[in-house]
Parts: structure tokens; C-alpha cells; sequence
């Protein structure tokens, strides 16, 4: 092969090699300017995150970031989007229409005096209640928090994103006012319950020392009745 020749090859090696590298930088560039974007959308996101409350508005969000930005996106928005979903549907049992209307006389009339249906509602309810809303306290635990993480990725650099979010000072209080009323309503609710049980078996025990008349409950003495409205009171200071 003459001098000449080598040269042209070697020249056109060069020429190939400086191609190569300028992909390689621009694919670099480019990966890095994604990043970089979907790191930014990431954070924007969530900085609307912290704006909402976790007891009433709704965290199934279309997801704003991509690649694993986007998995711990997804996994915040998940989680906290069951938690406030769980959250909403163990606080409604305060409007139950059946647990408010256990003590009407219609119920009197309906289920009394013996009232099995309305004591296996009661003991029912209290132990779905209670079973959920220990284990919403439990989700919204430091240690559960941190855990779950784990559960979308093994990259210490994405789990810190995920526990910057989640264990923001913003968001730690909301989870620990979102705590103290999950407490304050299971003291209500077992109150309720309770007292409503109390008030039934104090039915049933004297079963046949009452009647419904007129929209009301008449009993035989006195005495029974001063108990019954004391009872009754009970329920209604809860």
C-alpha cells in the first residue's frame, strides 16, 4: 500500500473517530439535559404535593417526571393517594345513616326487642373500624414511611428523593394533625358504639318492661325509664 494511500486511511479513521465522539457527547448532553428536566418536573410536582391536604383532595395525579424520577413520583402519589382514600372512608363511618339511626324508635320497632341484627352491626363495625384505622395510624409510622421506599427501588439517590418529600417538615405535620384526628375519632366512634351496645342490652335485659307508642318508648317504671335517658344521655355527649 503506498504512503499516500496509508495516509488517506489514517485521515478517514480520524474523521470517523471525531464523528463518534461528537455522538457520544451529544447523546451524553442529551441524557444529561433530561435528567436534568425530569428532575425539574419532579420537584415542581412535588412542591404541589405539599399544598394539598392529605384528608380531603385527591393525589391520583398524571405523572409529571419520567424514567425513575417517574417511580418515585408514581410511588408517593400511590401511597398517599391510598392513605387519603382509606382515610376518607374510615372517618365517613361518623355518617353512617344505620349507626345514627341503631337508637330510633323506628330501629326499636324494627329490630327489638331481641336485637340481633343491630348488635352483630355493632360488634361488626367496631372491629372493621378498629382493625382500618390501626392500620392507617401504622401506614403514616416514620419507620413504614422510610420502609416503603424499598419497595420501588434500591438506588440510595432516588430513595433520598423519596424520604426528602415524605419526611418534610411539611408533610410530617400533616401526617401527625391527620394522626391526631384518626385518635380523637376512634375515641368518638368506640364511645358511640359502646354506648349504643350499652343502651341495647339494657333493652334487651328488660324486654319486657317497654313498648313503643305514639313515636316513643314508654316503660313500666319510673326507674327504667330515669336509667334508659341516662344511658341515652351518654351516647349524645360522646
Amino acid at each position: 500500500m503506498s504512503r499516500k494511500k496509508k495516509n488517506k486511511n489514517k485521515k478517514k479513521s480520524k474523521i470517523v473517530l471525531l464523528f463518534l465522539l461528537l455522538d457520544i457527547i451529544l447523546i451524553i448532553s442529551f441524557l444529561v439535559f433530561r435528567d436534568a428536566t425530569s428532575l425539574n418536573n419532579y420537584r415542581k410536582e412535588m412542591e404541589e404535593l405539599k399544598k394539598l391536604d392529605v384528608s380531603v383532595d385527591n393525589y391520583d395525579r398524571k405523572i409529571k417526571s419520567s424514567g425513575k424520577y417517574a417511580v418515585v413520583e408514581k410511588a408517593i402519589k400511590g401511597y398517599l393517594n391510598d392513605y387519603s382514600t382509606e382515610l376518607d372512608s374510615v372517618l365517613s363511618i361518623l355518617n353512617d345513616p344505620k349507626l345514627m339511626k341503631v337508637l330510633s324508635y323506628d330501629n326499636y320497632t324494627k329490630d327489638g326487642p331481641e336485637f340481633k341484627e343491630s348488635i352483630k352491626y355493632l360488634n361488626d363495625t367496631k372491629t372493621s373500624y378498629n382493625e382500618k384505622i390501626d392500620k392507617l395510624i401504622k401506614t403514616m409510622s416514620l419507620d413504614n414511611i422510610k420502609d416503603y421506599a424499598y419497595e420501588v427501588t434500591d438506588s440510595p439517590y432516588y430513595i433520598s428523593l423519596y424520604n426528602e418529600f415524605m419526611l418534610d417538615p411539611v408533610m410530617l405535620d400533616k401526617f401527625n394533625q391527620n394522626k391526631e384526628i384518626l385518635n380523637n375519632s376512634k375515641i368518638k366512634v368506640n364511645n358511640i358504639i359502646d354506648t349504643s351496645m350499652n343502651v341495647l342490652n339494657f333493652l334487651i335485659t328488660y324486654k319486657d318492661s317497654w313498648v313503643i307508642e305514639n313515636g316513643g318508648i314508654k316503660f313500666q317504671t319510673e326507674e327504667l325509664y330515669n336509667y334508659y335517658n341516662e344511658l341515652i344521655s351518654k351516647v349524645r355527649l360522646v
